[in-house]
């Protein structure tokens, strides 16, 4: 009787074992079955993503326009349309240009001009002292100016210059009046590549109102037609730029003398180095060589004018920049030292 309760115990244990063992074998196959279809779903999600990657990259090529990094990363990794999130829209580069104190730098030089539409003015205001070398007249020289700066289509820039001056005399006396009023008008020519400069000419246009009234220029005693080209290329965060020029002085009469001012060739060449996006300085050289002797001006003076200068300019406030620039003579009929500051606000 023992001996048959411990077979039949047996046969139970053994008939329970085969019944767990079937059912996990059941339950094995269904999981493998669902991890079979998701691993199809999956491959096909795939194959759709490559089939709009490679027909977004055959409308790029057709129409010319690389395919954004961004847009290669959405599609490789694009979730379901009930997890996908808008991004926000990227501020375009003539927006961050009102903010960077490097492209508003490159502006005053001459190296850049305005997007379409923008307006810049800017007040100035400077200092000359002049050794009796350079002048045996003037002692200091002040002067403020406005100008008016706007972008046009075609990256072209037009511009307006009205300045004002007073003059101290070693004699004790002194005078005052509008200077030389000036109109420009420049355009982009080339637009920097990797193996191209950026190019801007300009043409314009200096009203014979006084005769010591370029003080804000690094060539003195220039009215009539005006011509130039500024190249420049970016070696981030520097900016290295240089450019030549052209006065064509027109005669006139001065306290019923005619006057027959010389021409003058003109060069600058320099650097602007972006400190961080709201600060960057800048050093450059000016050269001019008078077509004509100089005696006009002071006699037996040197027909070559060259300075050096250094400046400074930061962001004040939104579409505010400060440039402040000390310049120091080194031949010529040019000031021993000049101060200039100016303030450009854009709008």
């Amino acid at each position: 009787m023992t001996l048959l309760c411990r077979g039949a115990l047996a046969l139970c244990c053994a008939l329970l074992c085969m019944g767990a063992n079937a059912q996990t074998i059941e339950d094995l196959q269904r999981e493998l079955a669902a991890k079979d279809a998701r691993i199809k779903q999956l491959e096909q999600q795939l194959a759709r993503n490559e089939r709009e990657r490679q027909s977004t990259n055959s409308k790029s090529a057709f129409s010319g326009k690389p395919v954004s990094s961004e847009l290669k990363t959405s599609l490789r990794t694009k979730p379901s349309s009930s997890t996908t999130a808008v991004r926000p829209p990227i501020a375009g580069p003539e927006d961050d240009d009102l903010d960077r104190a490097l492209e508003r730098t490159l502006v005053h030089e001459g190296a850049l001009v305005l997007p379409p539409w923008t307006y810049e003015l800017t007040p100035q205001f400077s200092y000359a002292h002049w050794d009796k070398i350079q002048d045996p007249a003037v002692r200091n020289s002040y002067n403020a100016a406005l100008t008016f700066r706007m972008g046009l289509p075609w990256s072209s820039q037009i511009s307006a210059t009205l300045p004002y001056e007073y003059n101290q005399f070693r004699d004790g006396s002194s005078s005052s009046g509008l200077a030389d009023a000036g109109f420009l008008f420049s355009k982009a020519l080339l637009v920097e590549s990797s193996w191209t400069p950026n190019l801007v000419g300009s043409i314009g246009w200096t009203s014979p109102t006084s005769l010591a009234g370029k003080n804000f220029s690094p060539i003195p005693y220039v009215s009539g037609f005006q011509a130039g080209v500024t190249a420049s290329k970016t070696f981030d965060p520097l900016v290295v730029f240089g450019g030549v020029s052209y006065f064509s002085s027109i005669s006139h009469e001065i306290a019923g003398t005619q006057s027959n001012p010389s021409g003058v060739v003109g060069a600058r060449f320099g650097g602007s180095l972006a400190i961080s996006p709201a600060t960057s300085i800048t050093a450059g050289f000016n050269f001019g060589y008078l077509t004509q002797p100089a005696d006009f001006i002071v006699p037996g003076s040197d027909r070559i004018l060259s300075s050096v200068d250094v400046g400074f300019s930061t962001i004040l406030w939104k579409r505010t920049l400060l440039n402040v620039t000390g310049q120091f003579g080194l031949t010529g009929h040019v000031p021993d030292f000049r101060l200039i500051a100016s303030i450009p606000v854009r709008f």
